[in-house]
């Protein structure tokens, strides 16, 4: 094995429970009319669900692999597909419609200003990046033993490129492919391609490490590359797209690879 790919989102950085932070965070401004922050919280995710499916460019964020969530607060500031220029529009009134209706859940018939300021709160807490506790260590490691390293994510480029500028083990990688910038996510076999050809390696020299096996583990079966699936958020693993590792932690890719040169 030459190079080692990893995911980004619930593989490198804590994702989700940031995400639950920033919309806890939101609606504890609707505290002081009597509102449950944390029913809130969830009926506001719930919101945005329904209407990004319901939106005009859920097709183009499903086949990138970019979430209602993400539509909170990415900027969308660069970027050749129209729907960028169209997402930028959107999710505009998408960010403080969806605190409108959830406060409407609750019987709460808030001035506008309230949802802006909903919509602003979560826009700046969401924006964290913190590592799961074992990669640093481990991407020290691996670069140690001479592998190359790389990013394989799905997201609008923007949104994936502050994400990887802002957790602190980026200078350890030698490329990142986002989905965003080539129309071609995860598990398409094209952005597997593209991360190869950048970093002058074969697939089948390379391993796919992810936490999605529908994305990670099956692009990279498809691709001929070895996989490792990391649980994450008790997700259940996948009997259709078994990885060639499994792990909770991924230190235990360690020994795992020195078995694969031995």
């Amino acid at each position: 094995m030459k190079a080692i790919l990893f995911d980004l989102d619930e593989t490198i950085i804590h994702d989700d429970a940031v995400g639950d932070a920033a919309y806890l965070a939101a609606a504890s401004l609707a505290a002081p009319l009597g509102a449950d922050p944390a029913r809130l919280a969830h009926d506001a995710e719930a919101v945005a669900e329904r209407l990004w499916a319901a939106g005009p460019y859920f097709e183009y964020s499903n086949r990138i692999g970019h979430s209602a969530t993400e539509g909170l607060w990415a900027g969308y500031a660069y970027g050749d597909h129209p729907a960028i220029a169209g997402l930028r529009a959107w999710t505009k009134p998408f960010r403080t419609q969806i605190w409108a209706e959830a406060l409407a859940l609750q019987g709460i018939a808030a001035e506008p200003a309230l949802p802006e300021a909903m919509a602003a709160r979560f826009f700046a807490a969401r924006r964290h990046y913190p590592l799961y506790p074992e990669i640093e260590g481990l991407l020290a490691h691996l670069k140690a033993q001479g592998y190359l390293l790389g990013i394989v994510t799905n997201g609008v480029p923007d949104l994936q490129r502050e994400k990887i500028a802002g957790c602190s083990v980026s200078p350890l990688f030698d490329a990142a492919i986002v989905s965003g910038e080539i129309d071609c996510g995860k598990p398409a076999p094209g952005i597997f391609a593209h991360i190869c050809r950048e970093l002058g390696v074969a697939p089948a020299e390379c391993v796919m490490v992810g936490d999605n096996p529908a994305r990670d583990v099956a692009g990279a079966i498809a691709a001929r590359m070895k996989s490792v699936w990391v649980q994450r958020n008790n997700r259940i693993p996948s009997d259709r797209y078994p990885a060639s590792l499994s792990c909770t932690d991924l230190s235990a890719m360690i020994p795992w690879l020195t078995s694969l040169s031995s």
